[in-house]
């Protein structure tokens, strides 16, 4: 399916965005997401070079878990959105958006890929919404995107 950027786009028009490298997102609840704001080096280019780097380690525990998450790269396709999450999804939790805008840096399911988007020149912004209740609203424009994807999620979401 041809990704509709108008129909994407209001999806999102509520969100702020700001370049990835220098977000300031509120310490509130919310949903977040990750876009494509201008493209690098191709995508098999970068997933090779980035295998060959992993490899060298010699952990097979670390290329593992690395790898697979390097591989999501190869579902990116035209749709500028490749990631939607949610901060602060139970009653009493601390995380904000803030605090998931700084997991990127070290424990994020989505670093690695990140990272190596941003090594192969890639410009990436961060957009996020203040909501109550995150996990109803991540749910729900996850739903909204598939209806515009044909049943698929962004390209680095798993589930």
């Amino acid at each position: 399916m041809i990704h509709d950027p108008v129909s994407c786009d209001q999806i999102f028009s509520e969100f702020t965005f700001a370049d990835i490298r220098n977000a300031n997102p509120p310490a509130q609840r919310g949903v977040y997401v990750l876009q494509v704001k201008r493209r690098g080096s191709p995508i098999p280019e970068m997933v090779q070079q980035a295998e060959a780097i992993i490899q060298r380690l010699q952990w097979p525990m670390a290329e593992k878990k690395m790898l697979s998450r390097i591989h999501r790269l190869e579902k990116i396709g035209e749709c500028p959105l490749i990631y939607i999450g949610s901060a602060g999804t139970q009653g009493d939790s601390k995380n904000t958006l803030h605090g998931r805008y700084q997991e990127f840096a070290g424990r994020h399911t989505i670093m690695f890929p990140l990272w190596a988007l941003l090594y192969f020149g890639w410009d990436l912004e961060y957009g996020w919404k203040v909501e109550q209740a995150p996990n109803i609203a991540e749910a729900s424009l996850k739903q909204m995107y598939k209806a515009q994807h044909n049943g698929v999620l962004p390209a680095l979401v798993q589930r």
